[in-house]
């Protein structure tokens, strides 16, 4: 079922004066739509309705608004959008409240252009949702302390190898060398492949393009979160999946800065609020419910130590992350 296109500004006047809204509703409505984007992922509309009414400073709104601006949301361009249940699974029957808002970042292009959508739903648990007291401080995002020390990290990496190594392919000589990682743009040897291949198919071509766009740290990054909220695959395989981009990109690591790299790594994972938590960081909710949801991740130096020199292989430390009662996904 195809997503409705967006209407003129003429049009969306015309249903905003249709709805009753007033300007402070439809600005409201707006902020926690997006907020709700930026702190879920995706999340029903019947669930946004009990998160407006648990804020203490809201406007005043029926859930028969709620339902109208969501209407008229679906023809806005946001960096969400609004769909119905049965675009999203044909088996399923329309229903106002189920009517989900889902960040733009859930939403590719082409053939299976929802596949990050299905995968963040396959990877939430059964945590209920993070209630926080002022939603709409999340309609900006910001970056946290952790955010900003793994980026400032990232960003002062410097290529010092002469030949980069791409898996499964012979090594060609490091066209950074020399270079910080905040410096260049990199194309790996998997997106090298996409460009080349959707260079044949119109259409898919400027959207790849706009999605690895960005430095070099600010790609290592984007990728980090996206395995963070969508695509969880366990600690150590993100730690792996950040290293091997570093190799294939002629980064050279000292056990100083891979240990450094493997902290800062914890840190953010400990203190985001993921997707596939319901909004939750791990830490909030190993606090909140550390009788039997223990979710953060503390490594103390010994096993910082085996981990980064190769001591503990990868069957070890999934026992270890096993005894701290985490999750894990081989």
């Amino acid at each position: 079922m195809t997503y409705p296109k967006p209407l003129s500004e003429k049009s969306l006047a015309k249903l905003y004066q249709q709805s009753g809204l007033s300007q402070e509703q439809s600005n409201y409505l707006h902020s926690l739509f997006l907020a709700c984007a930026n702190l879920y992922g995706a999340i029903p509309l019947r669930v946004v309705w009990d998160i407006y009414q648990a804020q203490a400073d809201a406007p005043k709104l029926r859930r028969k608004d709620l339902i109208a601006f969501s209407a008229i949301a679906r023809r806005e361009v946001n960096p969400y959008l609004v769909f119905e249940i049965d675009e999203l699974y044909s088996g399923e029957n329309r229903a106002d409240l189920s009517r989900e808002i889902v960040s733009g970042e859930l939403v590719g292009f082409g053939y299976g252009k929802l596949h990050a959508y299905y995968r963040l739903m396959e990877s939430i648990g059964r945590e209920p949702y993070f209630l926080p007291g002022d939603i709409l401080q999340y309609a900006t995002r910001t970056s946290s302390k952790e955010e900003k020390a793994l980026m400032n990290f990232l960003n002062e990496l410097q290529v010092t190898a002469k030949e980069c190594h791409p898996p499964y392919a012979d090594p060609y000589l490091c066209e950074n060398r020399g270079k910080r990682l905040k410096e260049f743009s990199f194309l790996n040897r998997s997106e090298r492949f996409e460009e080349e291949y959707l260079s044949k198919h119109r259409g898919s071509l400027q959207a790849f393009k706009e999605s690895i766009a960005g430095t070099e740290a600010e790609k290592i990054f984007r990728k980090n979160w996206r395995n963070e909220n969508i695509y969880p695959l366990g600690f150590s395989s993100q730690i792996e999946d950040v290293t091997d981009e570093l190799v294939e990109v002629g980064v050279e690591l000292s056990q100083r800065q891979l240990e450094t790299l493997v902290q800062l790594l914890t840190d953010y994972h400990n203190h985001s609020h993921l997707w596939c938590l319901s909004g939750w960081t791990p830490s909030e909710l190993a606090r909140q419910y550390k009788s039997s949801m223990p979710t953060a991740i503390s490594f103390g130096p010994n096993m910082r130590k085996m981990i980064t020199d190769g001591t503990m292989n990868g069957e070890g430390f999934v026992k270890e992350i096993q005894k701290m009662g985490l999750h894990v996904i081989k």
